[in-house]
């Protein structure tokens, strides 16, 4: 609740910000660790597997626009492995089946920070949760990549 940006709203495991020069899964890593204590040796399971853009409001400025570029990784771990708020920017972790992370993330609700439906989306596509036979499945594939990768 006093995380400075998107305070008490869901989230993904682990996310943040690329500093100029940092690699992305050096990033990512370092987020695993401090936000979710993820092991060193769990990390070398850490997966690139691709990335989504969109234009979104800056949310520091009125009506100021920002394309923004997510880079996207998967860690599988295990079944009784559980995260745990380490740098005190999670508030607590919930573990919630695909079922049930497609029905909240359906119903639209402003319980989620604004970008991660894009990513958990992203996921459920590349998970083979979203039927390539859906007559709108290209539009969705275009649409988490509109804001161009740059």
């Amino acid at each position: 609740k006093s995380k400075a940006t998107w305070p008490g709203l869901l989230d993904s495991v682990a996310a943040g910000g690329l500093a100029a020069g940092e690699l992305p899964r050096d990033a990512m890593a370092a987020e695993c660790q401090e936000e979710a204590g993820v092991a060193e040796d769990m990390l070398r399971g850490l997966k690139p597997v691709g990335a989504v853009s969109y234009t979104g409001f800056h949310q520091d400025r009125d009506w100021a626009v920002k394309p923004d570029t997510l880079f996207c990784f998967d860690l599988a771990v295990p079944h009784d492995w559980a995260p745990t708020p380490v740098d005190g920017e999670v508030e607590s972790f919930e573990r919630v089946s695909i079922t049930e992370l497609i029905d909240r993330l359906v119903q639209d609700d402003d319980a989620w920070k604004p970008n991660v439906g894009l990513v958990l989306t992203d996921f459920l596509v590349r998970h083979g949760r979203v039927p390539a036979d859906d007559a709108e499945y290209l539009d969705l594939i275009r649409a988490l990549r509109n804001g161009g990768c740059a």
